[in-house]
């Protein structure tokens, strides 16, 4: 008996954790038909439960038969370490880099194979790529997916690249990203430049990037974002020792 007890309880946590994902950026708002569609459950089964999410909170109601993500789930996730340090350290800097460069900003953090943005900063009319903050991109993309990935274990850089018909050279430029400290990419009427965050040396918690309205390619928003980097590392007890030096060259995006 004790062991059945144990399977439903598993099976309960299961099919909750799937009502939960079935909400995302696209669709942070769904009806009761959508969410069954989504996660595949009973009806019954998935009014019982989505009661259970709406008492505590993970879960709240919009409107008839309309739900969205609870506040409670906000309040739990600012608990999570990785991210809730990284962002309170690096507010007062991402606003000093904002003021200087005037792009958008964004902040991410690795997840898996994917790179979860956390922060984005930037005006009423953003310099692409605009990301929402809860956004999730392949590691392979410009900016922070490439930066996390070149500081990634060699087997999660494997996962990513497997099936890859550039791998070898997507390799070469992950490879120069560690060896500058920077990517870069550069398309028409833009510049893209990212840096990783460490948390101890030699451990890239987080990175960040910043587009800019300019093909300018001077070293000025480059030491501005390679200098942010660094004083935010300081605070979450990690730095570099790696020289301002110039990137070998621009990215075109390879994701």
């Amino acid at each position: 008996m004790a062991g059945n007890s144990g399977e439903r309880g598993q099976s309960v946590s299961s099919r909750l954790l799937r009502i939960v994902d079935a909400f995302d950026q696209d669709a942070p708002e769904l009806s009761l038909v959508e969410i069954g569609r989504r996660t595949g459950l009973p009806g019954a089964t998935l009014h019982r439960l989505l009661g259970e999410l709406v008492r505590h909170g993970a879960i709240e109601r919009t409107g008839p038969g309309r739900y969205t993500v609870g506040v409670r789930m906000w309040e739990i996730g600012k608990l999570a370490p990785r991210v809730s340090r990284v962002d309170e350290v690096s507010i007062p800097y991402l606003a000093d880099l904002y003021e200087a460069t005037h792009g958008t900003l964004h902040l991410a953090v690795r997840r898996d194979r994917e790179a979860l943005c956390v922060k984005v900063i930037g005006d009423h009319h953003p310099v692409p790529p605009m990301l929402r903050a809860g956004a999730r991109v392949p590691l392979t993309c410009p900016g922070v997916g490439e930066v996390l990935l070149a500081h990634a274990a060699p087997d999660v850089i494997e996962l990513v690249l497997a099936g890859y018909a550039q791998s070898n050279e997507i390799r070469q430029q992950l490879a120069e990203i560690r060896r500058c400290g920077l990517a870069e990419t550069r398309n028409a009427g833009s510049l893209l430049i990212a840096a990783p965050l460490y948390g101890a040396p030699g451990r890239v918690v987080a990175a960040l990037s910043v587009a800019m309205r300019s093909s300018d390619a001077s070293r000025v928003p480059r030491l501005l974002v390679r200098l942010t980097a660094d004083r935010i590392s300081r605070e979450l007890g990690g730095q570099t020792d790696l020289p301002l030096s110039e990137p070998g060259g621009g990215t075109n995006g390879h994701g």
